[in-house]
């Protein structure tokens, strides 16, 4: 006889509600034993009463060998699978943060960083002052919030914490916020202060910029507590001169593909799930090595979720998703979407400049000074890192990701316009590179025809292919060309000058010598007679 089917869990959750019916669709049937319907559905007799279990939600394939094997409408029980699985979610919340970067509340969440938490927390038992730096979309604000801050609050004995991010008024906010933690043994965490390089939303002023940074620093430098420190690592190399930040930072490097791993499937398990291994080779692949991999894959990893296959995240989920392309799309139409004309154009401009490929195939960093200092244009290089569309480290730029230059549509579309006209500027950029890497070889120059050309296209505003004003480094070549040009002219000058003078000197002696020969050959008769 066959083994009598363990009772449902109280309850009238959407789960249990269709765990039961698909008893009551069996019960039809005949109440066929679970080896049964494992013979006739072509699945294992475990997964199917699994999916009767109303523990586990099952996946959409083993619901519908389920209903095929009991003489269903596998339609009508697909239509049902994907109400329940909406209602589900709606109820669970995500294992992932998305785009956005997890808070103190998502500690149970975050992985993948414990290594740099635990010696961040280290250093600060040791020292006063902590400095957390990193690229842009490295991961620093969820190291310092999901990591630092939620570790210091749930520890044994947790010292009082508070948390700063720079605002419309950073020096009246961060007064405010200090005088909430007197204790010598509180701990500050001041997070992301590069967005006082940002400019403030229209109509509101800020008493601190750029410039007040220093002065910020001093304030914190006094503060009565402990500090963390956590800054993009070009604004900390602009001001490592400041006894604030004059000690050797905590660098937060590019995840390792063990890091991806935990990244990927811990917060899954703790949800329940579990990540076909397909899907998470894709995962980790494409996110290593890449400057803003780590954003994106979290972007991915709940929008696969979304669209999972029960309790499991699936390969075909990820591509229904639109994979790592359909991430970036979303971010960049999103900032694309907040940006006015003058922006906008600015923010094409870098974005044009950025897809040149490497040696690798992939796109190439650029130094910040090749894309040029119209106005504009550190605003738009701070919104574009900020939606995970580029990546700023240091004094360099660079697209966060292959899928930017490859998967957003209207990034290929504007490299489609002309691309002949894109390759000319690109061959500006390069032998202005080229020019600098010589040591400023005269023999890198360019002459004659070439120069012309390229300054008769970035003269030239209104032309479609002038589009973005040249860098700092290809103005310098350029004016260098133009300076040997001139050069060269004013030689060829003095050269055919001396030619011309040379050939009257010799037309000029030629003639006297046919006068004087003239002269002797008259006078030699005379002589003679």
């Amino acid at each position: 006889m066959a083994r009598r089917e363990r009772p449902l869990d109280p309850g009238d959750s959407p789960l249990l509600r269709f765990a039961a019916d698909l008893r009551a669709l069996r019960e039809r049937a005949g109440s066929p034993t679970y080896r049964q319907l494992a013979l006739r559905a072509h699945s294992s007799a475990a997964s199917l009463s699994v999916a009767a279990g109303g523990r586990r939600f099952p996946t959409l394939a083993v619901t519908s060998a389920y209903v095929r094997a009991c003489g269903g409408d596998v339609g009508e029980w697909a239509d049902r699978w994907h109400a329940v699985a909406a209602a589900l979610a709606r109820r669970r919340p995500p294992p992932y943060a998305g785009p956005a970067a997890y808070t103190a509340a998502d500690g149970d969440r975050f992985f993948g960083r414990e290594r740099l938490v635990e010696e961040a927390v280290e250093r600060l038992r040791r020292d006063r002052f902590v400095v957390v730096t990193g690229a842009s979309g490295a991961g620093t604000t969820s190291l310092l919030q999901a990591g630092v801050v939620h570790r210091l609050a749930t520890a044994e004995d947790p010292p009082a914490v508070g948390t700063f991010v720079p605002g419309p008024d950073p020096v009246a906010e961060l007064a405010r916020g200090l005088a909430r933690l007197p204790d010598p043994d509180s701990v500050l965490v001041v997070d992301q202060l590069e967005r006082l390089q940002a400019p403030a939303p229209a109509g509101r002023g800020r008493s601190a910029g750029p410039a007040d940074l220093p002065g910020l620093l001093d304030v914190l430098r006094a503060a009565p507590c402990r500090l963390v420190l956590g800054l993009r690592t070009d604004l900390h190399d602009r001001f490592a001169g400041h006894p604030l930040l004059a000690g050797e930072p905590l660098t937060v490097p590019a995840p390792t593909p063990e890091d991806l791993t935990r990244v990927v499937t811990e917060p899954a398990a703790a949800a329940d799930c579990t990540v076909e291994d397909r899907l998470l080779a894709v995962l980790v692949t494409g996110a290593h090595r890449q400057p803003g991999g780590l954003a994106l894959l979290s972007a991915a990893l709940l929008a696969t979720w979304r669209h999972r296959d029960g309790n499991r995240l699936t390969l075909a989920g990820f591509h229904a998703a639109g994979g790592f392309e359909g991430a970036v799309t979303r971010g960049a139409e999103a900032v694309w979407a907040e940006l006015a004309d003058g922006p906008r154009q600015r923010a094409r401009d870098i974005l044009l400049r950025l897809t040149e490929p490497g040696d690798d195939g992939a796109p190439r960093a650029l130094d910040r000074r090749e894309l040029g200092d119209a106005p504009g244009t550190a605003a738009a290089l701070e919104r574009l890192a900020a939606a995970r569309v580029l990546t700023l480290d240091r004094d360099r730029a660079v697209l966060a990701h292959g899928a930017v230059a490859q998967g957003w549509p209207r990034l290929a579309a504007w490299t489609a316009e002309d691309p002949e006209a894109l390759r000319r500027r690109r061959r500006l950029t390069r032998a202005a590179r080229a020019w600098e890497e010589s040591g400023r070889d005269p023999e890198t120059l360019w002459r004659g025809r070439r120069l012309a050309e390229a300054e008769a296209e970035t003269g030239a505003p209104g032309r479609p292919d002038a589009a973005y004003p040249p860098g700092g480094p290809e103005r310098e070549f350029l004016a260098a060309c133009a300076t040997a040009e001139r050069a060269r002219r004013v030689q060829d000058a003095v050269r055919d000058a001396r030619l011309r003078a040379q050939r009257r000197l010799i037309a000029f002696l030629a003639g006297l010598l046919i006068s004087v020969s003239a002269l002797a050959a008259a006078t030699v008769p005379l002589a003679v007679r």
